[in-house]
């Protein structure tokens, strides 16, 4: 290859990537801390979740190799705007379940935000947003250089009525720190979605994929209507990734 055409082939590629860039607005920043629980529910019942003519699928591979549902208990510590500032309320809480799914109208598989439970005012970012009252109660404890014991308890309860729980207790592990990008779609708007990249301190505290046991306890029950569906009891969980920092950049296409 000739060195006029290195110089082009790098400067056609810079120039898409600039106009990738500019196609995106970006919206908004945040700062959280997560517990996300995967799950393979009922296969009908995941996909009664999905847009018309999608189907629910497992994911393949992967540390949450599996399942074919998310549940985010989401703590928003900070929330700014695309320029920096703070939004008001900058705090906020949530709860969203996430799915995968497949069409034959569309090429691959896409991560659908299927319903969110958050704490008013409600956003509403997909569409599909609920009020509820979320409470968080978290501890860390343990020696600065040795095994730490990391408590979480969730109570969400919906306007609508029932209540998601969640009680965690477990021995921490090596956090590791990575930089991700996703982008999760509408289930209420299939064609909506958005673009975040993040970056993340992320211990994973139990895979069945993986062969990792929790080394602790935990306890998830959704007296919910309308999610039994999914979560009536013979839910398997089969990995739980707890998410001490959370870094985000959102945009839109």
């Amino acid at each position: 290859m000739t060195r006029f055409m290195q110089v082009w082939i790098l400067a056609l590629a810079l120039a898409m990537t600039a106009a990738t860039a500019m196609a995106e607005t970006v919206i908004g920043k945040n700062v959280d801390s997560r517990v996300i629980l995967a799950f393979n529910v009922k296969e009908e019942g995941a996909s009664a979740m999905l847009p018309e003519g999608w189907r629910a699928v497992t994911l393949p591979k992967g540390p949450m190799a599996g399942a074919n549902m998310l549940v985010a208990f989401i703590d928003r510590h900070l929330a700014l705007d695309p320029e920096g500032k703070p939004l008001v309320p900058h705090a906020s809480r949530s709860l969203a379940l996430v799915a995968f799914g497949v069409s034959p109208e569309v090429e691959g598989p896409r991560m659908f935000v299927t319903r969110v439970y958050e704490t008013p005012p409600v956003a509403d970012s997909y569409g599909n947003g609920a009020a509820a009252a979320i409470s968080r109660e978290t501890a860390l404890s343990g020696p600065a250089d040795g095994a730490r014991v990391q408590r979480d308890m969730w109570v969400v309860a919906p306007e609508t009525g029932g209540e998601i729980r969640l009680e965690l207790s477990y021995a921490a592990g090596r956090p590791h720190w990575g930089h991700d990008e996703a982008r999760p779609y509408s289930a209420a708007k299939p064609e909506f979605h958005r673009i975040y990249r993040y970056d993340q301190l992320a211990d994973l505290a139990m895979s069945t994929a993986l062969g990792k046991a929790l080394d602790g306890e935990i306890s998830f029950s959704s007296s919910v209507p309308g999610l039994d569906s999914v979560f009536d009891g013979r839910e398997v969980l089969t990995a739980v990734l707890v998410v001490p920092v959370y870094v985000r950049e959102v945009s839109l296409p």
